[in-house]
């Protein structure tokens, strides 16, 4: 099972938008995932356990896993192929 933190600088409802789409994304395609989101302003550090994030907005902290632009999420263009991107990313 592969962990996904989507690292949002938006609102609440887009951060949860986004979880859900990834979430729903992945399970359609077979892959076993947990994401979750959280305030970018209040990571300092990422769990060890993370396998890849999703970055919207200007993260201050270090990301040593994959990392994919979430963009999408905010323009609602290109959510799949983001998706994709992350797929490819974790496997």
């Amino acid at each position: 099972m592969k962990n996904i933190l989507v690292a949002a600088g938006t609102s609440d409802n887009k951060r949860n938008f986004a979880v859900n789409f990834i979430q729903d994304y992945l399970t359609q395609k077979g892959i076993e995932a947990t994401v979750t989101g959280k305030s970018i302003y209040e990571i300092e550090a990422l769990d060890p356990s993370t396998d890849a994030v999703v970055v919207i907005g200007q993260p201050k902290f270090a990301i040593d896993v994959p990392k994919v632009d979430g963009t999408p999420f905010i323009t609602k263009f290109g959510m799949e192929t983001c998706c994709d991107q992350l797929i490819a990313a974790i496997q």
